[in-house]
């Protein structure tokens, strides 16, 4: 073997820079980080071939003295931190000490500044690493740092760079991140001599999303904001209805700095999990305010990684914040469309709608088509199908129909924003899963099996409602391994609360002996080995996961299904208490619940228009 001996420097900086610098979009995230804690206000990109062939930033920050831009680009020359106490308290963007010089061994770099106090700056240039040049120059105050052909000495490297429109796309969505955390500094962007972006200064941070995301996607964004002890959460977040194909438009922060966390999105797709079908994404600006020592920002060479002291904590939070705006907004209104959300302010202004459940719908089979393979309709009787009347449903009387839709167009939504799906003239049920109902402007469709699932889901989650317990006619007993076993036995008093008894049984094993009414017809021990299989060890507290995953297993098995007949008093029913909902636009599967043809949808299909 050959002996042990210590790498020359060059080598340690290129392997240095195959951590921190990936493609061009790394070089540009940490040159502007560099200008973001030297207080600029004024920061300008200019970009070639999509940064391949040259990335210039220029800042009017506080520059640097001539020994200390020299001593930036040694390895772990930083001036963020001093002491290892610094790293538990860390407030810049930098502070490894090993963006420059990572940059400057893999291209040919120049680094031009000047503090505020001084009569001329400096001129820096390298070579893959090696210093070629330092004098004296004129210069404004400020840092200009310039970064040429990027991995011209590591020519393996430079192959696996994308197009130049791919490589563009990246750095797009670098500066963006940044820049929507920074409203106090005006950014401007060119490629190729064009301008890409060019953000003012703004007030604040709502104003700069504006900026970056539009004003046409802003008006569909509702602002949130939560507090704690530790913790201070708020941003924008959209309604259901706003959907993306990717998790490209979710921006997450961390006192001020852009992460990309699996923690912090998980936390976020949990909340719409119940309102939006898996493979699409909310569009969700989430900003996190934290102490600095209980957030470890020292993780990764890139900084995008982070770790919290109390994980489960901010996750619960996160999470519970989303879904009670979703919850407090007005999200679903059949008789004109979705409106728009209503504000949010402070934790105390979220409205808890809570209801009790009178009447349990029958369960029918599943869905099986016709004879003739077509779907069936159910036949229009005035004496069986219900009609919205002062005081309840009953027949509609010859000639009620315009003067029921002309009241409708003041009555359709309560002042609460809830649906009110009940109000409007019933029509009918089509191939004994959907029913139809007339609203001012068209007709609604509405999913009966989705609704009742998402009836039954809202009555099991409810956060202050404890589900009554069933006892079983034999106990079972459940046999799991020991990771399963350590799991539950963390999580009992937290089932418990929910209607479960369950208790030790030796060992691994446990007895249940009781589970949530809801859920009487499940089997007891599939139903536990899926909540084991689906929750996370590093909940702070579980309960909210464990309420999602009953809910969603209770409204599979017990709601009505499709190809059910429904009577006039079980349709009545179901949509008075689909009406109290908290979000009655989706099933908890994320599936739509109801949609609407309107009258001029229909008049086009008859060519009418």
């Amino acid at each position: 073997m050959a002996r042990i001996t210590i790498l020359p420097d060059i080598i340690c900086n290129q392997i240095a820079a195959g951590e921190v610098v990936e493609r061009p979009a790394a070089v540009v995230k940490e040159l502007l980080e560099n200008s973001l804690d030297a207080g600029s206000r004024k920061i300008s990109l200019t970009l070639v071939q999509g940064g391949r062939k040259e990335i210039r930033v220029v800042d009017d920050g506080s520059g640097m003295s001539p020994d200390d831009a020299l001593l930036a680009l040694e390895r772990h020359a930083t001036s963020k931190i001093k002491a290892i106490e610094d790293l538990q308290s860390i407030r810049s963007l930098g502070f490894r000490g090993e963006a420059l010089p990572s940059i400057a061994a893999v291209s040919r770099f120049e680094l031009i500044t000047r503090e505020p106090q001084a009569l001329s700056g400096i001129t820096i240039r390298l070579d893959g690493g090696v210093l070629k040049d330092v004098r004296e120059t004129g210069c404004p105050v400020g840092t200009t740092v310039t970064v040429r052909d990027l991995f011209c000495n590591i020519p393996a490297r430079r192959k696996f760079l994308r197009s130049v429109d791919n490589e563009l796309s990246h750095i797009s969505d670098q500066f963006l991140r940044l820049s929507l955390a920074c409203p106090e500094v005006h950014f401007r962007v060119t490629h190729q001599d064009r301008q890409l972006y060019d953000f003012p200064q703004v007030k604040d941070r709502m104003e700069r999303a504006g900026q970056v995301l539009g004003t046409g996607l802003m008006a569909k964004l509702q602002p949130f904001v939560m507090e704690t002890q530790n913790v201070r959460i708020h941003g924008l977040m959209s309604a259901p209805d706003v959907q993306r194909p990717s998790a490209g438009h979710l921006f997450a922060y961390v006192n001020g700095r852009a992460v990309w966390d699996r923690m912090l999105n998980r936390a976020i797709l949990n909340a719409y999990e119940t309102v939006i079908a898996r493979g699409k994404f909310p569009v969700v600006v989430l900003f996190v305010e934290i102490p600095p020592d209980l957030v470890d920002v020292n993780v990764h060479p890139t900084k995008r990684e982070i770790r919290f002291r109390n994980p489960g904590e901010i996750m619960e939070t996160v999470r519970e914040t989303l879904r009670r705006t979703l919850e407090s907004s007005s999200i679903s209104d059949p008789g004109g469309g979705l409106s728009n959300f209503t504000p949010l302010q402070t934790e105390r202004s979220w409205p808890r709608n809570q209801y009790t459940w009178e009447k349990q719908i029958p369960i029918g089979g599943g869905f099986e088509a016709s004879s003739q393979g077509l779907p069936r309709v159910a036949p229009f009787q005035m004496d069986v199908l219900p009609w919205p009347v002062a005081g309840g449903f009953s027949a509609a009387p010859s000639g009620a129909r315009d003067e029921i839709l002309q009241s409708q167009v003041e009555s359709d939504f309560p002042a609460a924003g809830h649906a009110s799906f009940s109000r409007l003239p019933y029509l009918g049920q089509l191939a004994e899963s959907y029913l139809l109902l007339e609203a001012e402007d068209g007709l609604i469709i509405i999913d009966q099996h989705a609704a009742h699932e998402r009836i039954i889901y809202d009555r099991l989650s409810s956060a202050s409602s404890r589900e009554p317990a069933q006892r079983l006619v034999r106990s079972v007993v459940v046999e799991l391994l020991p990771r399963e076993a350590a799991k539950l036995r963390q999580w009992m008093g937290h089932l418990n609360n929910l209607g479960f008894e369950i208790d030790p049984f030796g060992g691994d094993a446990f007895v249940v002996q009781s589970v949530p009414a809801v859920l009487g017809e499940c089997s007891p021990e599939a139903l536990l080995r899926d909540l084991l299989e689906s929750g996370s060890e590093d909940e702070h507290s579980p309960q909210w996961s464990l309420l999602y995953e009953l809910a969603k297993t209770a409204a599979c098995h017990r709601a009505i299904k499709a190809n059910q007949r429904l009577l006039g008093e079980e349709v009545r029913h179901l949509l008075q208490t689909l009406d109290q909902t908290q979000i009655a636009a989706t099933c908890p599967h994320g599936r739509p619940l109801w949609l609407k043809l309107t009258y001029d949808e229909i008049a086009r299909l008859f060519h009418r228009t």
